[in-house]
């Protein structure tokens, strides 16, 4: 079974080999880079996070390579960023508050036209946003435009705002219960391959 799930694991994440894909920022997160297809974010890549609802903390998983990332000397931007993600971007003491940006857009598709912008620009280190609608052609152009600016580009999704097929290069889905967190590595067409808890 295991051994199945390792071949399934690398036939579905074959085609994700290109450039936007060879360079990577370490999570920084026990476990995680193990799970990750490149072996940690990929730079100039498109990250789906699959979340149970707005009040999951996703963040956390980021935190150490937004860390890294704002010592580059190029923008943390955030799209229509919940409040409580808002505050800790601005507020924690490892992350420098005149390097982070925040945007409100209109919502909807005017949203993933400023994130796309964003990625595409070349300025920033990250682009993160909390998009409210989806489709496989839009996170293909999103995944384009993270290649052509070099940044990680990531979007929180609610599960209800998530499509069963999407075109990020790595999507990944955190589920929580009583006994604690686990972050699954989850395929194009929606399928979990193989998962890792969380301390």
């Amino acid at each position: 079974m295991k051994t199945a799930g390792k071949l399934h694991h690398l036939n579905a994440w074959e085609r994700k080999t290109g450039p936007s894909m060879s360079v990577v920022t370490p999570t920084g997160i026990d476990g995680l880079d193990d799970l990750l297809p490149c072996g940690g974010w990929p730079k100039g890549g498109l990250v789906e996070f699959i979340v149970p609802d707005e009040f999951t903390d996703a963040i956390s998983l980021l935190m150490p390579a937004l860390v890294r990332l704002g010592r580059q000397g190029r923008w943390l931007a955030m799209v229509s960023p919940p409040h409580q993600i808002r505050k800790r971007l601005f507020t924690d003491t490892d992350l420098n508050p005149a390097r982070v940006l925040q945007l409100n857009p209109h919502p909807g598709r005017s949203a993933l036209w400023t994130v796309e912008s964003m990625l595409s620009s070349g300025t920033c280190g990250a682009v993160l946003a909390w998009p409210h609608c989806n489709t496989e052609l839009m996170d293909r152009r999103l995944q384009k435009a993270a290649a052509r600016g070099k940044a990680l580009g990531i979007l929180v999704r609610c599960e209800g705002w998530s499509m069963q097929r999407s075109g990020a290069d790595v999507r990944l889905k955190l589920e929580m219960d009583a006994e604690g967190s686990m972050v699954y590595l989850v395929s194009n067409q929606g399928e979990k391959l193989s998962g890792a808890a969380l301390t």
